[in-house]
């Protein structure tokens, strides 16, 4: 009964996170990121030569999944929006 009780402990935690992906390297390797559920975009890198991509996953115990892209850079505030926008529907669903 000890590790069913674990396991149910573990059914309610999601994890998180978000990472910049840079779309040209120190490389110089030109990545494409496309979201098949949306239309292409053309990226067009800034004259320093940077560009990127900010990508927001979440994953819980029955192995669903949450992916979104994010736009602009990841401040205080629009940190808390993407919680409330993605996170918070994402254990809506799971629960």
């Amino acid at each position: 009964m000890g590790s069913l009780s674990y396991v149910n402990k573990w059914m309610a935690v999601i994890f998180s996170d978000e990472k910049k992906w840079n779309l040209d390297g120190p490389d110089l390797n030109i990545k494409y990121w496309h979201d098949f559920r949306k239309e292409p975009r053309s990226f067009f890198s800034r004259q320093s030569g940077s560009g990127s991509m900010m990508v927001w996953v979440a994953f819980g115990f029955n192995g669903q999944v949450g992916l979104d892209f994010l736009d602009g850079r990841q401040n205080s505030p629009k940190y808390i929006e993407t919680l409330e926008n993605h996170l918070m529907p994402f254990a809506e669903y799971i629960g």
